[in-house]
């Protein structure tokens, strides 16, 4: 290693916030890395020492404090791990820390199940997690819920929450080129992405514990990720969010630091490859007009990654009658500015529409 690493630029305070990251733990990672020290080493010993301070107190019975700093750790170990590009040793390593802790931390909570799925997809499988609500109805409805690019299931675990809280289900996953389905299964990403929803939608529909009416949530690039599946996938949803998505998201090439060899990796390829034969088929173009469920835009008039105008394109393309877009003034990437109130305002979107 030549030099020590520094913080992910696309990680600042708002968004870290937003992701659940510990404020205190915002504090000594910024100090440590200021004075010279290794951001990813950082991280991952604020995470170390989480988890062990979590193990101590589950040991003494603090079941909620346990919990607490478990989730604690995932979110040290997820933004130690967030800025690694290669699939490499260290990333696995440190990702299997960030699954650990995770895993046992859901596990803790006392107001919804955690059953750890595996959903079979092609020559791999799918990773996530189904959250219900313990006392719900056996039709409870369930939103499906996932990250972007290089922030994946657990990085949208306060969306679950949120969603958990007003009485709706959670399949928290990893599809294709994300996370753990793609770390560990081998589960590369796809143009037609709708592919695996609709698997991931027919899972959700074979099961007796949930409802039928299935919604689902993006954020980054899974917010271009979700309308493209609502295009294809409307007749078996009941609401797609979109937060801080796009319509062509090759316009963040040149933006968003490796973007171009990040993509190769998740597509299992080159980036030449992905130059010439990827990059221009990931558009809504000729897919949005397709959109029949009800459709929520939220969006920055001046998102640094995704240009306002694309997501004004899909909402303008959109052939739902009930379809919302909401801008916020700033220059946060998916609106981590004005979070608490993004984070209502979606829930009881989908709660007016899922619950009623």
């Amino acid at each position: 290693m030549s030099e020590n690493r520094k913080s992910p630029v696309f990680q600042n305070f708002n968004r870290l916030m937003a992701g659940g990251f510990d404020h205190t733990d915002y504090t000594r990672m910024v100090n440590r890395v200021g004075r010279g020290e290794d951001h990813v080493q950082v991280c991952e010993e604020l995470g170390d020492k989480s988890y062990a301070y979590a193990e101590e107190e589950l040991q003494k019975g603090h079941q909620e404090t346990a919990k607490i700093f478990f989730i604690k750790a995932a979110a040290d170990y997820r933004i130690a791990e967030y800025d690694i590009v290669e699939i490499s040793d260290e990333r696995l390593r440190i990702y299997g820390k960030l699954l650990d802790s995770h895993a046992r931390g859901l596990q803790l909570y006392d107001n919804f199940t955690a059953e750890k799925v595996e959903i079979p997809y092609k020559n791999s499988k799918m990773s996530g997690w189904m959250l219900i609500p313990r006392q719900a109805a056996p039709d409870v409805p369930v939103i499906v819920a996932i990250g972007g690019l290089t922030g994946f299931k657990e990085e949208v675990h306060t969306v679950a929450m949120s969603l958990i809280n007003r009485g709706l289900a959670v399949l928290l996953i990893d599809g294709p080129g994300q996370g753990e389905s793609l770390y560990f299964n081998k589960c590369y990403l796809e143009i037609e992405i709708e592919q695996a929803y609709d698997v991931i939608f027919d899972y959700i529909l074979s099961r007796s514990d949930v409802g039928n009416k299935i919604g689902i949530f993006g954020a980054s690039f899974g917010g271009y990720f979700v309308p493209r599946i609502a295009g294809f996938l409307s007749h078996k949803l009941a609401g797609c969010v979109s937060r801080g998505g796009s319509y062509e998201p090759k316009e963040m090439v040149g933006k968003y630091p490796h973007s171009l060899e990040k993509l190769a990796i998740r597509f299992g390829t080159t980036e030449k490859y992905v130059t010439e034969n990827l990059l221009d088929k990931m558009t809504l173009q000729g897919i949005a007009e397709k959109i029949t469920c009800p459709l929520l835009i939220i969006h920055n008039e001046q998102d640094p990654l995704f240009n306002v105008a694309g997501v004004k394109r899909t909402y303008a393309e959109a052939a739902a009658t009930d379809k919302t877009i909401k801008l916020y003034p700033g220059v946060d990437h998916c609106v981590t500015l004005d979070d608490t109130e993004v984070h209502r305002y979606f829930v009881d979107w989908f709660a007016d529409r899922l619950l009623a």
